[in-house]
């Protein structure tokens, strides 16, 4: 229910950016407004946000699963891994099959969190920094209606 709210949310705002350019049924001033293209991408959003909420729990290197080594000088090292969700940008665009007539990519950047301490359950949320930065895309296709 509240992934069909996000979506009509965003079908609403997205048509009323739209709404504007439709009354002349042009964007910019050189395309012609492509709804069922703009109801994908709200579509697309919501789908995006919720794969990587999912990605970013189920990561076998998420923060509920984080590493912790023990190294030489005796001090402990931890590390995990999340996904920024303020760099993720989702692209749609038609393609040429047409049991696939479109395709979503997502992309975004996914952090790796590190920090030093002198036992393993010395950790604290706020002792980690970002140390490594690993850029991802993901390519999804719309069949039958829903994204996969």
């Amino acid at each position: 229910m509240k992934s069909l709210v996000q979506v009509l949310t965003v079908t609403i705002i997205v048509f009323l950016f739209a709404m504007p350019a439709m009354s002349s049924g042009v964007v910019n001033g050189s395309r012609p407004v492509d709804n069922e293209l703009m109801t994908r991408l709200a579509e697309f959003e919501t789908f995006a946000r919720s794969k990587v909420k999912q990605l970013n729990k189920n990561h076998k290197n998420s923060q509920s699963h984080m590493k912790i080594t023990q190294q030489k000088d005796g001090t402990y090292r931890a590390r995990y891994h999340k996904i920024d969700n303020s760099t993720m940008k989702v692209k749609v665009r038609r393609s040429q099959s047409s049991s696939a007539p479109y395709v979503g990519i997502i992309s975004y950047r996914e952090q790796i969190f590190e920090s030093s301490a002198s036992t393993p359950e010395a950790f604290k949320n706020d002792m980690f920094a970002v140390v490594e930065v690993i850029p991802n895309r993901h390519i999804f296709s719309f069949r039958k209606g829903v994204w996969n």
